[in-house]
């Protein structure tokens, strides 16, 4: 569906609402509700070799409104903003900083508000559509994108997703904010299905297909399960790459595959986890460039590399209010390089100041030579409303 059939479909939507009489709407939009965020985020990175430390302090706004329900139709708004406070990168003072830290000139060059969400829905027994921009968050499909969605739960135990986005954007309260990009090697976008089916208290069963036209076609199935207590999540993804999906080289894009095994179990107040992620010889293809919820590490790392092999181990409490975590993960990839990296993270939820929310997260890197070795840092304070 192109652009200009997503604005018909919204426009359809709302002279449907407005059909309904202007009071009855005028209704809607008093009783609507509005929630947002401040937050700061700071984030520094040590890096060995030649590479120079580099560091940044952005400051964030988030505004969202959502009308009530009229007639079974929703209308929902939402910006972001954000403002570079300070910056550091050792040995080039004037170059900027990208999300991740990286000299890059991101600030320098990107946008300061961004509106992420747009759009109308409409909601009757079982089915629930929406046109716009909107936040998606399925097995390969995440963040912002301006689609058009179909949730449908008429069907026993089950929730199939429809949808067809034209446009992603992965702005969040980390980083640099960016205007929406177009899917796909014309733009023509992709198209998704995703069906889950739960069979039971302990098990689910989930499979969907994503097409890009002139760039890739994609097929996965999820089973989550709970055996004697310890939580198994199985994925598998591949894909099927266009002749026309070239890499920056200018060469075919190759097929890709991808399988992930997740445990967790909880004893108590301690919550244990582990698993194995393992990739193709040839890497997964275009898969995660939509988004992604497999790789549990908060660098990019080496997990999607090709070849690649992760055994990762995690656990997690709470004390005193203080909820910890920590995650370990060692990939071997490309056949002979390795990669470790070590998650340190903490939150605390203010008991003064309602809905302030403080994390903090340390992250080690050792990587295939000891030159590129890095670590970082990072804080935010988060009020929200």
């Amino acid at each position: 569906m192109k652009k200009l059939t997503m604005s018909l479909v919204a426009s359809t939507l709302l002279s449907g609402a407005l059909y309904a009489g202007a009071s009855s709407l005028s209704e809607a939009f008093e009783k609507g509700k509005a929630s947002g965020e401040i937050a700061v985020y700071t984030k520094a990175t040590s890096n060995s070799g030649g590479v120079a430390d580099s560091g940044f302090t952005i400051g964030t706004t988030a505004l969202n409104y959502e009308t009530d329900s009229f007639n079974g139709f929703k209308a929902s708004l939402g910006f972001m903003a954000n403002t570079l406070l300070n910056e550091k990168n050792d040995g080039n003072d004037a170059t900027k900083l990208d999300a991740d830290g990286n000299a890059a000139n991101d600030y320098d060059n990107s946008i300061k508000s961004i509106t992420n969400i747009a759009n109308i829905s409409y909601s009757t027994d079982g089915v629930t559509l929406t046109a716009g921009k909107q936040a998606i968050d399925l097995e390969w499909i995440a963040d912002y994108h301006e689609a058009v969605t179909a949730v449908v739960t008429t069907l026993p135990n089950t929730t199939i997703v429809l949808g067809h986005t034209e446009r992603v954007n992965t702005s969040a309260n980390d980083g640099a904010l960016e205007e929406f990009s177009d899917i796909g090697t014309k733009g023509k976008g992709a198209n998704v299905i995703d069906v889950a089916y739960q069979v039971s208290d302990e098990l689910s069963l989930g499979a969907y297909y994503m097409n890009a036209p002139d760039t890739f076609d994609a097929y996965g199935v999820k089973v989550e399960a709970s055996v004697a207590g310890i939580g198994v999540v199985g994925k598998y993804a591949s894909t099927s790459e266009d002749a026309l999906n070239l890499d920056d080289n200018g060469d075919k894009i190759k097929d890709g595959s991808i399988m992930a095994l997740d445990l967790a179990y909880s004893i108590d107040t301690i919550s244990l986890g582990g698993g194995y992620i393992t990739t193709d010889k040839d890497g997964i293809g275009s898969i995660s460039t939509l988004g992604d919820n497999i790789n549990p590490l908060d660098s990019d790392a080496k997990v999607y590399k090709a070849d690649a092999k992760t055994i990762y181990a995690s656990v997690g409490t709470s004390v005193a209010g203080f909820d910890l975590g920590a995650i370990y993960g060692a990939t071997d990839y490309e056949s002979n390089k390795k990669e470790k990296e070590l998650n340190l993270s903490a939150s605390w939820e203010c008991k003064f100041v309602k809905n302030l929310n403080v994390s903090l997260l340390y992250v080690d890197i050792a990587a295939q030579a000891s030159t590129d070795d890095s670590s970082y840092y990072s804080a935010q304070l988060a009020y929200s409303f």
